[in-house]
């Protein structure tokens, strides 16, 4: 483990596997879990459907898409 800024607060924190802060990181698996549902719902849809019916911030939604999880890439 190192010291590290953490990606989405930039308070500083031991990092582990994730680029988050505890607190960061538990915001950022819930919205990555609403988006997985949502898009699981609805496999059609584009980025601003998924920003209007779910209110995830289009910026977090692309963050979202290009790590692990690519529901957009069609």
């Amino acid at each position: 483990m190192t010291l590290a800024n953490c990606k989405h607060c930039g308070i500083l924190f031991l990092r582990g596997k994730s680029d988050y802060c505890s607190e960061c990181q538990t915001s950022h698996d819930r919205m990555y879990m609403k988006l997985r549902d949502y898009v699981r719902s609805h496999p059609q849809s584009t980025v601003m459907d998924a920003h209007a019916k779910t209110g995830i911030p289009v910026s977090k939604l692309l963050e979202l898409g290009s790590e692990e999880f690519t529901p957009f890439s069609r």
